[in-house]
């Protein structure tokens, strides 16, 4: 019993890891699961196996212009957060000002906020 324990304790965090990744990655495996469906309308209930959703992936409308709408605010949002966080930084880092520490704390308190909280207070 005291052996098992002792497992347990050393692969807790693998377990952890374990969990945290299956539960994320499985609303992914479920859409790559049925983007293989041979459903029109709605994608809820198996209708069969097909690969014209792979063979043409700009067939449905406005796909595709979603998709460069997207990488065009990612890459966006990238690059200012870049510039803005670096010379946040550079100003935090070298300078003494009023206002500096509830600065830092503003930057800091995202990364500390569990996400649960964070989605309960954007609710």
């Amino acid at each position: 019993m005291r052996k098992v324990s002792r497992w347990f304790q050393r692969n807790l965090i693998r377990i952890y890891a374990v969990v945290a990744f299956t539960y994320l990655f499985i609303p992914v495996a479920y859409t790559f699961a049925f983007s293989f469906n041979d459903s029109r309308k709605s994608n809820l209930v198996w209708q069969g196996f097909t690969l014209e959703n792979w063979q043409n992936p700009c067939g449905a409308p406005e796909i595709c212009t979603a998709l460069g709408n997207s990488i065009k605010i990612g890459f966006l949002a990238t690059l200012f957060s870049t510039i803005l966080g670096t010379m946040i930084a550079f100003a935090i880092g070298r300078y003494h000002f009023k206002g500096r520490s509830t600065t830092n704390l503003l930057i800091f308190l995202p990364m500390a906020t569990p996400e649960i909280v964070l989605g309960a207070s954007l609710l």
